[in-house]
């Protein structure tokens, strides 16, 4: 994944904006902000950022040149699991092969099922996967 700082860093000043804006208007506060130098953001952090640039998921983490951010992100666990199990059934591939190939435990599918949302880098990796965008997997 991704360097989540300088990634954010940069939509900022693509949008003539500083860090500071996100911690003045309560969108993160500076320390959890700047504990992404060690470990990646959760979801939720990275849907509530997107939201307030305005940017896509993918054009935040760089695999969309082009911002399609068409409406707000909503958290939402059935949303994702819906998509995945479609994305599944049309690559023709059981969950338990899913698993295998991604390195997940067997088990992730039915946490998804029961509404524990992935974190953002298996967003990314389940969209590079099946060769879609992150938002395909994030929107009804």
């Amino acid at each position: 994944m991704l360097n989540f700082i300088d990634v954010v860093k940069e939509v900022l000043d693509e949008q003539g904006k500083s860090t500071e804006v996100l911690f003045s208007d309560g969108v993160i506060s500076k320390d959890t902000f700047y504990k992404y130098r060690q470990r990646d953001p959760g979801l939720k952090t990275v849907l509530t950022i997107a939201n307030y640039l305005k940017v896509s998921v993918d054009y935040l983490f760089e695999r969309n040149n082009e911002n399609v951010f068409c409406c707000p992100y909503v958290y939402n666990a059935q949303t994702f699991y819906e998509n995945l199990m479609r994305y599944i059934d049309c690559k023709k591939v059981s969950g338990r092969q899913f698993s295998k190939d991604l390195g997940y435990s067997r088990d992730n599918i039915a946490r998804w099922k029961r509404g524990v949302m992935p974190t953002a880098k298996n967003i990314l990796e389940i969209a590079d996967y099946f060769g879609c965008q992150a938002d395909d997997l994030l929107r009804g």
